[in-house]
């Protein structure tokens, strides 16, 4: 009889908890990008898609590992008061960072669940898009004045296990699908579009917000440890990672490039071509996804403009305010331009971030993340929407 290790339950309860800690970084990602991606490295890199959805959650990963850093090393000093004085003022520069971009988020994230909606139930206009993403921010606004926001963890578990289940359901679905393209007369992969080699670079780095979320480790502290949070950030990482690009890879025949549709607005159109069954799951997978990470990003947005400023966004003022630029947003700029809007002010906040994590490092570290930090502010300056 083999005798049991007494840490096995310690390690399986350890796992447990990294498992739920990896819940909001996850939930995040995938409301960030999921429903978006394919439709983005459709429009830039054409039957690269796999490649450039590697691309990007690469560069996530390496900004991910500034994060880390942060959360193992510089974290308890600034708990401790010993965080020095430039750190912490570069700290302070990224919470005003982060409430710029989560702001710019909802917007976003609202505006992806009304072009899922309308375009399952028609008819589908800017108009239409701008005043359902608006009705939804305001809903969440007032319910954030009036009564403030619980249950959120169990709405992201809630929506991340739709996602999960339906990414399955439709990659072997498309899979299968290709398969059948495969036997046959072998795959229709789509045109590259007629890019130059730096406008690539700049599209993929106007899409980083599709894999934005890993930072959310920061922001639940209260909740789990240092370690697990850690580790929570990595498991996050990979998983999603490795359903990006395998997603990306089973879409690339299914592009409306490749089948002569034209290209993609969304998800939605590759799976009204190739599994229409599955078109109304995939709408309440939506709903559920962005409407949970917008809820999410205002809550954050909101307790992080309380904290820059205490006296001026007190009570219900900052869900006021977060609102209101939201609103503006979503009337005002097409859903491509704010996915790399919204890039650029996630980028700014990795690029302190990754200064923040310089200082803390030494040796190779140092310069890698000075470096990564450098590509963060070209992404700020230089970003493009995908066309």
């Amino acid at each position: 009889m083999v005798a049991q290790n007494p840490n096995d339950d310690d390690d399986r309860a350890s796992w447990r908890t990294v498992l739920r800690a990896s819940v909001t970084p996850l939930a995040s990602i995938f409301g960030s990008g999921f429903l978006i991606i394919v439709p983005v490295l459709e429009r830039t890199v054409g039957p690269y898609a796999a490649f450039g959805a590697a691309g990007i959650c690469l560069l996530a990963y390496f900004v991910g590992s500034a994060i880390r850093v942060i959360v193992r090393d510089v974290e308890p000093l600034a708990e401790s008061g010993d965080l020095n004085r430039t750190s912490e003022r570069l700290e302070r520069i990224s919470d005003f960072l982060i409430v710029v971009a989560y702001v710019i988020s909802v917007a976003l994230y609202l505006r992806i669940m009304a072009q899922y909606i309308l375009g399952y139930v028609g008819p589908d206009t800017d108009v239409a898009e701008r005043a359902l993403a608006s009705g939804a921010i305001l809903g969440i606004t007032i319910v954030g004045v009036v009564r403030g926001f619980s249950g959120l963890e169990m709405l992201e578990r809630v929506a991340l296990v739709a996602v999960l289940f339906l990414v399955t359901i439709l990659g072997g679905a498309f899979f299968f699908s290709d398969l059948g393209q495969v036997l046959g007369n072998g795959p229709t992969l789509p045109a590259a579009p007629d890019k130059g080699i730096a406008k690539i670079f700049l599209v993929l780095g106007g899409a980083l917000i599709t894999v934005q979320g890993f930072e959310t480790v920061r922001y639940i502290g209260d909740a789990y440890d240092a370690p697990t949070r850690i580790r929570a950030s990595r498991v996050s990482q990979f998983v999603s990672a490795s359903i990006y690009v395998g997603f990306a890879a089973v879409c690339t025949p299914l592009m409306g490039l490749a089948v002569g549709a034209g290209p993609d607005k969304d998800l939605l159109d590759i799976t009204e071509r190739v599994v229409p069954l599955l078109t109304l799951p995939l709408v309440i997978c939506a709903v559920l996804s962005q409407f949970s990470a917008a809820t999410a990003d205002t809550v954050a947005a909101a307790g992080n403009l309380h904290s820059l400023f205490r006296n001026a966004m007190r009570g219900p003022r900052p869900y006021v305010f977060g609102g209101a630029v939201a609103i503006v947003l979503a009337w005002t700029i097409p859903t491509f331009t704010i996915i790399a809007v919204a890039s650029r002010a996630f980028a700014a906040y990795y690029a302190v971030q990754c200064v923040v994590a310089a200082r803390a490092s030494g040796g190779a570290a140092r310069a890698g993340f000075w470096a990564l930090a450098l590509v963060m502010a070209l992404i700020t300056l230089l970003a493009e929407p995908a066309a």
